[in-house]
């Protein structure tokens, strides 16, 4: 999602299933078992000798884990406003911070709920979740403040709000130097997942920005296929995990005229996310536009998830995740306030759990349709047997 015109929050997807579907399909699962918390889910087995290549990979078996994306993956405004805490409104200083630690692909807060802990769980000596939070690192297109990043609370989650698909190379600046230097890893032989979730703030983009032109379908698809190349060629043992696109369009009818949002001078239509995406200030066709843009970027994903396929080694893998989400459907509670623009913890949570879920199934075994918000949501336990899928 965008802040100060980056990307914009809430629907991580759109190709959509039912929850009620989605458990009914992954039931599909050998000997399935759902917790309501990881801690709930047993311990695997030890394994007697290691995976044999990335199609062979366990929970257990992943060392490091890292995320690219932009602020959703960064955490930001996950908290929300917390009144009476640090000044009102958005000068208040959670309008401005990135709750890393809890980042739903790369948070390791105690006790959040996220994809990094899930595997943690799992493996304890898992390296790389983020930790902590800090006013948010702003890039933007070629407007890069990289350079303010903190290491310390960061570590393996190189997210930056506002970023777009042509700053997937600025992150990788940072990501790749950073995991070779952790002390507890070793570069060539550790098992590793990287997760990559970008394309809100590019469909905004399109809209009354200086960017425009970065962020057309070929040149997303470009951006893409060379961060994934890049990472082949750089990353030993590493299994990729990439998002698709979402319809960040539901975001403007979902918070029309909402108190919640906090909306400026008490006009229930000047919220935030309508500065944030300028799209939003268009509306009418230019939200239509961003549909078409959203589902073309998927379309390139599908075509690089496709070419990497056919060139899986023992030392990589591509895995697509399609985002699947109906955002328009969100109860407005799992939204922050700071914007109603970037998911809060609630919805950070959620998609946590069903991104887990979706690991341990093939593309033919997606559900079809939308996925609904489930405030009930359960966690996949898996199986001595299962394996983190790549086809």
């Amino acid at each position: 999602m965008p802040f100060f015109g980056k990307k914009t929050l809430a629907t991580l997807g759109m190709l959509m299933f039912s929850s009620t579907a989605f458990i009914q399909q992954t039931a599909a699962l050998a000997g399935s078992t759902y917790a309501s918390s990881i801690s709930e889910c047993p311990q695997l087995t030890p394994r007697t000798t290691g995976p044999t290549s990335p199609r062979d990979l366990r929970p257990d078996d992943i060392k490091v884990i890292a995320a690219l994306g932009d602020s959703i993956m960064a955490g930001f405004a996950l908290e929300g406003i917390n009144d009476g805490e640090g000044g009102t409104g958005i000068l208040n200083i959670s309008a401005v911070t990135e709750f890393r630690g809890q980042s739903w692909g790369i948070g390791g807060d105690d006790g959040a709920i996220t994809l990094a802990n899930f595997v943690n769980h799992y493996n304890s000596s898992l390296e790389g979740p983020s930790e902590g939070s800090h006013i948010a690192t702003i890039c933007h297109g070629t407007l890069c403040l990289d350079m303010f990043r903190n290491p310390k609370v960061d570590v393996l989650n190189a997210a930056l709000s506002g970023a777009i698909a042509m700053n997937l190379d600025d992150e990788l600046d940072y990501l790749i130097p950073r995991m070779k230097e952790l002390p507890n890893v070793n570069f060539e032989t550790d098992w590793k997942m990287i997760t990559i979730q970008i394309g809100s703030n590019d469909q905004c983009a399109s809209c009354l920005n200086p960017f425009s032109g970065e962020v057309t379908t070929e040149k997303f698809g470009g951006y893409i296929e060379a961060a994934i190349e890049r990472i082949r060629n750089e990353v030993p043992r590493v299994l990729v995990n990439l998002a698709g696109s979402f319809h960040v369009s539901d975001v403007y009818e979902l918070t029309k005229g909402q108190e919640y949002c906090r909306p400026l001078f008490n006009n229930p239509d000047a919220i935030l996310n309508r500065v944030e995406c300028s799209c939003f200030l268009e509306a009418g066709d230019a939200l239509t536009r961003m549909d078409a843009l959203s589902d073309s970027y998927n379309d390139q994903i599908m075509n690089v998830y496709n070419k990497y396929k056919a060139q899986e080694s023992d030392q990589f893998a591509l895995r697509y995740t399609p985002a699947n989400i109906n955002v328009g459907g969100f109860p407005l509670e799992v939204m922050s306030n700071v914007d109603c623009f970037h998911p809060g913890k609630l919805a950070h949570q959620w998609v946590a759990k069903v991104i887990w879920n979706t690991l341990f199934l093939s593309q033919a075994e997606f559900p079809e349709g939308k996925l609904e918000y489930d405030a009930n949501q359960q966690i996949y336990c898996p199986t001595d047997d299962d394996r983190f899928r790549v086809d």
